[in-house]
């Protein structure tokens, strides 16, 4: 269990607790599957993204990010952190894929910088998680199921949540209409694209009031990637 922050660990902690905030939870299939291209762009393209958000001065003080890997086991590489601490390891693929405790690590991570923004009075847009997978779970079906209701629930909240899927290859695409409706398909190996679209998306809606959450629309999916309609 992640230890509790004392108040000023927690200003420590997060740039600028005067300023809105946008959190953000990359969570990756590192299974064996990804192994190869899939895995040696998406790596790149996480550097990439990086440096694409640094680039802007607001969004530097207003974004951050975790990131979340799942194959057999379940690992955080990084907790939340401004942009420009984010870590940029080189991901390595093996193992299944465990997606349900994936999720529900996320979430648990998202639940608790909603916490923390709370208790310094600090503003916050509707936290996303950003998630890519190239196969079906491996999760038990319960846990799946478990799964797929704490992001229904947490969706509804007040603070709410935005839960988007990147499928590549031959991704579960019924099973992923199941946690949300914002699927996205990549239609080749490349994850450059997607990626600058994703690092447009946190600088445009760090610049954006909280107030305007609901109501906004993100710039076209680039070449490559369609909006999967559900079968």
């Amino acid at each position: 269990m992640k230890k509790q922050l004392t108040r000023k660990e927690l200003f420590d902690s997060i740039v600028a607790p005067s300023e809105q905030h946008l959190a953000c939870v990359l969570l990756l299939d590192s299974s064996y599957s990804m192994i190869g291209d899939r895995i040696d762009s998406l790596n790149a393209a996480i550097k990439r993204f990086k440096r694409n958000v640094m680039t802007d001065e607001i969004a530097r003080k207003r974004v951050e990010i975790a990131i979340v890997t799942f194959n057999s086991e379940v690992e955080v590489i990084s907790d939340f952190v401004p942009i420009e601490r984010m870590p940029t390891p080189e991901i390595r693929a093996t193992g299944n894929t465990d997606m349900a405790g994936g999720i529900n690590k996320a979430i648990e991570l998202v639940k608790q910088r909603t916490r923390e923004y709370q208790c310094l009075g600090t503003s916050f847009h509707k936290p996303w998680i950003f998630m890519i997978t190239d196969g079906v779970s491996n999760s038990p079906i319960d846990e799946m199921l478990q799964a797929t209701r704490n992001i229904h629930f947490e969706h509804k909240q007040g603070c709410g949540l935005k839960f988007w899927v990147l499928g590549v290859a031959d991704y579960d695409v019924d099973g992923m209409y199941q946690l949300t409706d914002e699927v996205v398909e990549l239609q080749n190996e490349d994850f450059t694209a997607v990626f600058d679209w994703l690092s447009e998306s946190m600088v445009s809606v760090s610049k954006t009031s909280i107030f305007e959450d609901a109501g906004l629309k993100y710039d076209d999916m680039p070449d490559g990637v369609i909006k999967k309609e559900e079968y």
